[in-house]
């Protein structure tokens, strides 16, 4: 079969996304490829697609269980036969599934990397015609990446084993430059296509807030809201998932708790709730994050500052996977900092400064994204090696914030002065002690109390001290150097700042906010979401009757159709088989399958309108 075809057959798609087709017809060509798509940009097409035109069979090496499933229920929904083998089969179903492995009924095969080193496995293998390996989530593979998987050290050697050996195809949506290298080397792709697409998500708003109470904050946010849509809220521990939990409960909201303390039939049991809508919202763990294929998750809030910028970028990725207007905020308070240097010390590995100091590095990138005054959509892209094409995006905190600048350069002045008088000795806690003229016991032991800076910001708080100091570092005029308690020091620009040569501005409402102590208030907008949110009643009655069939089969309602889908059959009314297969998303498999049944409903829905 042509690959235009299969792509409409099985797909229900006329046309490829950005690096797809490339991708794809490297690999039909047998050579190694590596793909960096954002999430929601179409990975899984590029090997799923070749392995439907390829004679044997096609291992994905994919990290989590629900993963598995959620990716083998849509290929088999568009009649591409798959399976998986994980540790959740009992023995007679994987005997099962082992046999029909064998007797060639299968097309793709998703495996955990933990399973190639078994014996059984290795076995089986050696009766295959293996024709592709794809690698998913590559980026596990990296120590210096945000997700580091030991297990991912496995797969090179796995795939020496293999003779003749396949084309090994790697994909990720979250890799710098160094990451994206070490991935190439460690599994040792052999002259690799790679394709690059971005790491753009036009249909996220970023947004930074710091507010003074999380919990107020992220009840109002709820409250706000003009539809009920689903979403994640991040937290650092279990005990913030356990707490927040229990107060959006107390609100009436539909949400539950998820995180590597519960049992596992508890966290399927929960996930599942959460992929067939019966609950809205799930307060969880980072190990929530990675295994969430939901298209319309509306909104990710991270109530704490995750370890890095990749951790946050893949976190927040979990929005807006179907394409339509969603919101990722992140609530940063100073505490979240300390929280994440203490995990950097628990988990420390003594015999590798490096990793600790790029650990610390690479949490300051984020410390200083929270408090830029620049588009936060340009800091993320610059982060992973892709220069933004605009200055302001629209679709940010920053750029949708058109409070004024306040000239703060005297007293970015005396702070830079006052860490230069202490002979760059001291971190931001002490300077401002010694800022505000503090009669600190250990200010007074140091002498510190003699210093001519003693005292010269008596009449600022903690808290603008704070938010000057941050906002300094994040623009490069000061830096923090080292750890766990890290010290403050002048840069090779501090000096534009020091000799008025430069200009340093706060927006004015940060000021506002951090000396009235009051919280941020959410605004109530109206967000565009896609189909979920149109009046149509067609497409209303569409929803329920694609919910009625999801139930009847027990796979998530998106798997029949997803919400863009529904939405141009409510548009179009198609009411026979050649232009019901001209919605996109409607391939022969699923005309099969429900196409009568849709167009029933839809010609009953417009005869009674």
């Amino acid at each position: 079969m042509e690959k235009y075809d299969a792509l409409k057959k099985y797909f229900g798609f006329s046309a490829f996304r950005e690096g797809q087709e490339g991708l794809i017809d490297q690999i039909l060509l047998g050579r190694d490829v590596l793909g960096l798509m954002p999430t929601g940009g179409g990975k899984s097409l590029c090997y799923q697609l070749p392995a439907l035109l390829s004679d044997g069979i096609t291992l994905v090496i994919s990290p989590l269980i629900s993963l598995m499933k959620d990716q083998v229920d849509g290929l088999n929904e568009n009649a591409i036969p798959s399976t998986y083998i994980n540790s959740s089969l009992t023995g007679a179903e994987l005997a099962k599934r082992v046999r029909a492995i064998k007797n060639g009924e299968y097309k793709l095969c998703y495996v955990a990397p933990e399973r190639l080193n078994a014996r059984d496995f290795q076995e089986l293998v050696t009766e295959l015609n293996i024709t592709l390996v794809a690698i998913d989530e590559a980026h596990c593979i990296s120590q210096w990446g945000h997700d580091f998987r030991p297990s991912y050290k496995e797969i090179p050697k796995f795939i020496k084993r293999l003779y003749p050996r396949p084309c090994v195809a790697a994909f990720t949506a979250t890799a710098t430059e160094f990451v994206k290298d070490e991935i190439k080397e460690l599994l040792e792709l052999r002259y690799p296509y790679e394709v690059v697409t971005g790491f753009d998500r036009p249909n996220l708003l970023y947004k930074v807030a710091k507010p003074q109470n999380k919990t107020k904050y992220v009840v109002q946010y709820l409250e706000n809201l003009t539809t009920d849509p689903s979403g994640i809220i991040f937290c650092a521990t279990r005990k913030s998932v356990d707490s927040l939990t229990k107060e959006l409960q107390k609100k009436g909201y539909s949400v539950e708790a998820y995180h590597a303390g519960f049992e596992n039939e508890h966290r399927n049991r929960v996930q599942e709730n959460f992929m067939f809508d019966r609950t809205k919202i799930i307060v969880a763990t980072n190990a929530f994050g990675m295994g969430i294929d939901k298209p319309d998750v509306r909104f990710v809030i991270h109530y704490n500052m995750p370890k890095n910028m990749e951790a946050y970028y893949q976190e927040a990725g979990r929005a807006g996977r179907d394409g339509d207007e969603s919101e990722c905020i992140l609530l940063y308070s100073p505490a979240d900092i300390v929280k994440q240097k203490l995990m950097i010390a628990t988990n420390s590995d003594t015999g590798s400064v490096d990793r600790d100091r790029l650990m610390h590095s690479n949490l300051q990138t984020l410390v200083n994204y929270c408090h830029t005054h620049d588009c936060l959509r340009a800091e993320i892209l610059q982060y992973f090696g892709e220069n933004s094409q605009k200055k302001n995006c629209a679709k940010c905190s920053n750029c949708l914030n058109e409070s004024t600048l306040v000239d703060m350069t005297i007293e970015a002045q005396k702070i830079m002065s006052c860490i230069f008088r202490t002979n760059q000795r001291y971190g931001s806690g002490t300077i401002i002690k010694v800022l505000r003229g503090s009669k600190d016991k250990k200010l007074l032991d140091w002498n510190l109390d003699q210093q001519s800076t003693y005292g010269i910001m008596a009449d600022h708080s903690d808290g603008i001290l704070k938010e000057i100091i941050m906002h300094l570092i994040a623009q490069g005029y000061i830096e923090m150097v080292g750890g766990t308690y890290p010290i403050l020091a002048l840069t090779d620009t501090s000096k534009q700042i020091l000799k008025g040569e430069n200009k340093f501005y706060l927006k004015q409402d940060r000021i506002e906010e951090t000396l009235s102590n009051k919280k941020e208030k959410t605004k109530k907008t109206k967000r565009s979401t896609g189909a979920s949110e149109t009046s149509n009643k067609l497409y209303e009655c569409l929803v329920v009757l694609r919910k009625e069939i999801a139930d009847q089969k027990h796979v998530p309602a998106y798997l029949i159709f997803s919400n863009a889908t529904l939405s141009e059959m409510a548009e179009e009314s198609p009411k026979t088989k050649e232009s019901f297969l001209e919605i996109k998303g409607v391939g022969e498999k699923k005309y099969e399958t429900y196409g009568e049944i849709f167009i029933a409903e839809i010609r009953r829905y417009c005869e009674n309108a």
